[in-house]
């Protein structure tokens, strides 16, 4: 029988406060929970004998990243969005395609996860078989199907609603269902050729009346929105969490409209951002090294493309003012595998020029705020569930350190030790 009490050390435990790391420091675990965290030298004489110890060694010891924008089902291959189109009834394939991925996810070191768009009979299935601990997962919310208009995007795993009234009732019916959150698609997207993301699928009438629904049950709303038209509609409808947050202009001939007065209004009224440029990045590098590139420029943007240092700016520009970000890779989509949630570290630091700390702190406590989880998981502090992850290498001088986790301990068992998966 396993002990319900674990002793773990390694040469680097993150305090706290997710802004340095501890040395010669021990996390005592019972049960489920951080039970405690004291200097090395404090360890009970009789340790050995009444609990487990677990020594890492030159690893570095961090709460389990949490990521906030997953689509479980998707393949997050070159061919994604053909596959989305042709498999979006095969609930079974869909199904065994999530578990798979969900695996991938936890033994990475992601031991929570937001879903916010894969089919209902998919995202709730998994979610209970991963809480009932008849697969391997992460701590799952989930939104289940993405409220869209019709045909706009990802109507091939969306509920279409056009009308306010409309929306309201697919709220209720996700509600119904179980959903942690609701996902709106408040423009077009580059993954569906119907949809436009130059263009609002909503106004912010609409949006509101997503948010008013929402907050009838006690949860959120999150946006997918690309343009400048569709970021101002969520501001204004305050949505909690804007996903992607582009400035794309409705016009095709011109690039990005940064609004600086939004923007400001966006940060007052503490609405988060997911600026998903990880899976972006993993893309561009696959492509180097001559495999299969992303899809094909989205026909809306095809004429007047934006460079990526543009967005970039963008996203800086927002971050300047205050408004914070979650990590999120939009696991699913091209080449955004769902083991590799730590790229969007790696694309803060080494994109947008973050501090690396700031970069750990977005792909665990804060991410954790933001889904309102933060008192249970998201940093090493007794009285939070016991959800770690250990990296090899120091990630506060090396950020691609933080890759796929060597060691999991989720809600305090251990689920991979030194690179030997247990589930």
């Amino acid at each position: 029988m396993t002990n319900q009490t674990k002793y773990v050390t390694a040469d680097r435990v993150a305090n706290p406060e997710m802004k340095g790391w501890l040395t010669n420091t021990v996390v005592r675990i019972v049960g489920s929970q951080i039970d405690a965290i004291f200097p090395i030298d404090e360890l009970p004489s009789d340790a050995a004998e009444t609990a487990e110890i677990i020594n890492l060694g030159d690893a570095s010891l961090m709460a389990g990243l949490v990521d906030a924008h997953c689509h479980m089902h998707c393949s997050a291959t070159a061919d994604a969005q053909a596959l989305a189109l042709a498999e979006k009834d095969d609930i079974q394939r869909l199904t065994m395609r999530a578990v798979s991925a969900m695996r991938k996810a936890v033994l990475a070191g992601t031991t929570t996860i937001r879903d916010i768009g894969s089919r209902n009979e998919v995202a709730f299935a998994i979610k209970q078989a991963t809480k009932d601990g008849a697969i391997p997962g992460p701590r799952l919310l989930v939104t289940g199907t993405p409220i869209t208009i019709t045909a706009g995007h990802c109507w091939f795993f969306g509920t279409q609603a056009d009308t306010a009234d409309e929306v309201a009732k697919a709220v209720r019916n996700q509600v119904r269902q179980g959903a942690d959150a609701i996902k709106v698609m408040s423009t077009g997207g580059m993954f569906t050729p119907t949809a436009n993301p130059r263009l609002p699928q909503y106004p912010a009438e609409t949006l509101a009346v997503a948010v008013r629904e929402a907050a009838r049950s006690g949860i959120t709303v999150a946006a997918h929105c690309l343009s400048a038209e569709g970021v101002k509609n969520c501001v204004e409808a305050n949505v909690h969490n804007l996903i992607h947050a582009r400035w794309y202009a409705q016009d095709p001939t011109k690039g990005l409209e940064f609004d600086l007065d939004t923007a400001k209004r966006m940060a007052d009224q503490g609405q988060w951002v997911d600026p998903t440029i990880g899976h972006g990045m993993l893309g561009a590098e696959a492509t180097d090294r001559g495999e299969a590139p992303p899809r094909a420029i989205h026909w809306s943007v095809a004429a007047s493309d934006v460079d990526n240092e543009e967005h970039y700016e963008t996203l800086n520009k927002k971050h300047d003012l205050g408004i914070r970000f979650t990590n999120g890779l939009d696991m699913g989509m091209a080449h955004g595998t769902h083991d590799r949630s730590a790229a969007n570290a790696w694309a803060a630091v080494e994109l947008l020029g973050w501090d690396n700390w700031d970069a750990l702190r977005m792909a665990t406590i804060d991410t954790a705020e933001a889904l309102g989880l933060d008192h249970e998981i998201g940093s090493i502090t007794p009285g939070k569930t016991a959800d770690l992850a250990a990296f090899n290498g120091d990630p506060a001088e090396n950020i691609r350190d933080m890759d796929r986790a060597s060691t999991v301990i989720q809600n305090g068992n251990i689920i991979k030790l030194n690179d030997d998966a247990m589930v």
